[in-house]
């Protein structure tokens, strides 16, 4: 080994030896870094505030749109039909006594003349049975003032005084009559009107086709009321008020459609309930009225012939009571109130109704308790929590139930 070699080796050596023993001397006289135990883990979770100015109870069903008054158009004479309403097509609107269809009536103007003159004839043989019969009333009267011993101690009969005869003509005459009145509502029938204001659901008749009597032509609705039955629990009848007075408003029943793009509103009123509780569903059914429901209102289209409609009816909840979301009541009837240590603690509460978007609680609950809405998986009363939105606290300062972040 050649002494420069040697002297670079003795050089490397010595240099790793100062490094050692340098750091040896700051690891000697360093501070030790303070040991910190990291702060406790807090759920975060999510509160509502309870108010003691509740919203009004909710309860919403759905149903489909059909009208009150829903009649088949039916022909009562046979005949051609000549004209026909540009409004009697499916969709369309008419007034009410506007006419719908006419039928030809040549053959009915011509019974009704044939009928005048059975009756005048009648008339005619009615007052011949009469003269007749006044003229047997006076030839016996006659024969018997002259003193026949053949007509002593007797009494005319029915037939001689012309009695049968007269009954018989007036009831010919009231024959003519009925078959005068027949002829003439039959000509009437040859214009089919509308019997109130309403729409045209379908038809099935054009002019030139020939109809029998009993041929449904049609079928029409009245436009002044739609109805809408929903369907509800027995226990949710509490919340509605039926109003069986049709001429009183009753309390307002909001129904609302998704339709042509936008959410609609009309105003309808609960009238009257089903006539049975559903066997299977256990349901039962509420009817709802819904005035003027096919007239323009702004940019709200008329309501149609079985649009499927959200109804939802209102009322107030009880005194003393309070509204909290459904989400935040727990099964068994109990609530996770928050307290202002920050601990969750578990509550007993008495539920008045508890349905798909609101609990209202009669007891157990006072305003400004701020109940948890969020879902865990452990709990246990007095655990501690984070309330969403809260500040964290910083380690070494305290939280809100008086520890520090550290501990």
């Amino acid at each position: 080994m050649s002494p420069k070699t040697l002297r670079n080796l003795l050089t490397a050596l010595v240099i790793l030896v100062l490094g050692v023993v340098s750091a040896g001397v700051l690891v000697k006289i360093g501070n030790k870094p303070e040991r910190k135990t990291p702060p406790a883990a807090r759920p975060v979770v999510s509160t509502f505030t309870v108010s003691s100015e509740t919203d009004p109870i909710r309860v919403r069903s759905y149903g489909s749109v059909k009208a009150k008054r829903s009649v088949s158009v039916v022909s009562r004479v046979n005949g051609e039909v000549m004209d026909k309403s540009a409004h009697f097509e499916a969709g369309g609107y008419f007034s009410k006594g506007e006419t719908l269809l006419k039928i030809e009536e040549t053959d009915y103007i011509l019974a009704v003349e044939q009928a005048r003159a059975n009756v005048a004839q009648s008339e005619y043989n009615l007052a011949r049975a009469e003269e007749e019969a006044q003229v047997a009333q006076r030839e016996w009267e006659r024969i018997g003032n002259d003193g026949f011993d053949s007509a002593e101690g007797s009494e005319p009969t029915a037939l001689v005084m012309h009695e049968p005869q007269l009954k018989l003509a007036r009831a010919n005459l009231e024959a003519a009559k009925a078959a005068q009145t027949q002829a003439e509502l039959n000509l009437e029938r040859c214009i089919i009107t509308a019997p109130f204001d309403g729409r045209v659901l379908d038809t099935s008749i054009d002019a030139g086709q020939f109809i029998r009597s009993g041929t449904a032509l049609g079928t029409i609705y009245a436009t002044d009321i739609a109805e809408v039955t929903v369907s509800i629990a027995d226990d949710e009848l509490a919340w509605i008020t039926v109003n069986y007075d049709a001429a009183d408003g009753g309390v307002p029943v909001d129904v609302s459609s998704d339709f042509a793009g936008a959410e609609h509103h009309w105003q309808g009123r609960a009238v009257r309930l089903g006539g049975a509780v559903d066997s299977r569903s256990r349901l039962v059914s509420v009817v709802v009225e819904i005035p003027d429901p096919y007239e323009r209102s702004g940019n709200r289209p008329p309501l149609i012939e079985g649009m499927f409609v959200d109804v939802l009816f209102s009322a107030e909840p009880p005194a003393g009571s309070v509204v909290i979301p459904r989400t935040a009541l727990r099964p068994g009837d109990q609530v996770w109130v928050v307290d202002q240590q920050g601990k969750l603690r578990i509550h007993d509460v008495q539920v008045a109704r508890a349905g798909i978007e609101q609990a209202i609680i009669t007891d157990g609950l006072a305003s400004g308790d701020r109940v948890c809405t969020s879902n865990l998986q452990y709990v246990t009363d007095g655990m501690p929590v984070r309330v969403e939105g809260d500040p964290v606290p910083a380690a070494g300062k305290p939280g809100p139930d008086g520890k520090k972040g550290g501990e």
